[in-house]
């Protein structure tokens, strides 16, 4: 992950001060190489600490550490353009939020592909893997997202339950079990009622997984494997798009790489259910 995608992947977590720091860096990338912590300190009306408590905070041992990522960072060219997520405006016509949205979408993919991390990719497909069953807990937008995952574990035949009401989800997780897995979907990583169902299913002796944002949350603090994805989104959302398209990216990896362990047996539980439904399609009739 590029030390500016960890910025602003990071920016809901910084204090205000940290946010002014954040926003020098951001717009004198190039510079930053230079600069001691006393030096940036000053340039940014902030303090050495601050810069020291910065650069710890998004995972680096002290300032050089992080000044060595951003040096990788501006020898590979890496595009910073900091407002790739452009908001839609009422002033722009339907072209315009057709190439905004387009834009959005591809970005959020490439940087949420650029967040996952493999070895928790791979934690959480070997725990699904091995599950009795696997519960999947999302409300709203993210609620979605769980059904579209169950839709597609159900059909290379996991044993799979994901209710939206908030009641059922509560009452599934008061009765997991050792060699259960749950899984938690919420974009901010705050929603309480998943929380409350993860934190529950870890009393149980669950494996619990999470899906969020990057960065610290409730949920990513109690789950044992947290899959963080990017959004771009700030407080105001239009629709919850990007936090969903990162969403379904991450659960398309993990859901591949279930396949694909098994890929023979996986093909023929998709001929399966695919067979099963054609019945159910329209046919197309001929012209006369």
């Amino acid at each position: 992950m590029s030390v500016v995608l960890k910025i602003n992947e990071s920016k809901q977590n910084f204090t205000q001060t940290e946010v002014k720091l954040s926003e020098y860096i951001l717009s004198n990338v190039q510079e930053i190489s230079n600069l001691s912590v006393q030096n940036l300190a000053e340039l940014s009306n902030t303090s050495p600490a601050t810069v020291i408590r910065f650069c710890k905070k998004l995972g680096y041992s002290g300032f050089q550490d992080f000044k060595i990522d951003l040096i990788k960072y501006t020898t590979n060219k890496e595009k910073s353009n900091l407002n790739v997520y452009e908001d839609i405006t009422t002033k722009d016509n339907i072209n315009q939020v057709m190439q905004k949205l387009s834009f959005q979408n591809i970005k959020v993919i490439e940087d949420t592909i650029k967040l996952l991390d493999g070895e928790a990719i791979q934690k959480a497909i070997d725990c699904i893997e091995q599950a009795e069953r696997t519960y999947i807990y999302g409300v709203g937008a993210s609620g979605l997202v769980a059904k579209d995952f169950q839709y597609k574990l159900m059909r290379i035949k996991k044993t799979v339950i994901s209710y939206s009401d908030t009641h059922t989800q509560l009452a599934l997780s008061a009765n997991m079990e050792k060699g259960d897995v749950a899984i938690g979907i919420s974009y901010s990583g705050r929603t309480l009622e998943t929380y409350k169902a993860i934190e529950k299913a870890n009393e149980r002796g669950a494996t619990t997984i999470s899906i969020t944002k990057y960065g610290k949350s409730p949920l990513s603090d109690i789950a044992d494997i947290n899959i963080y994805v990017a959004g771009g989104e700030q407080n105001i959302r239009v629709g919850a798009i990007t936090s969903r398209i990162a969403q379904l990216t991450a659960i398309d990896v993990i859901f591949v790489g279930l396949a694909k362990n098994d890929f023979e047996k996986t093909a023929e539980y998709i001929r399966n259910t695919r067979s099963i439904v054609e019945d159910f399609k329209i046919k197309n009739k001929g012209r006369i």
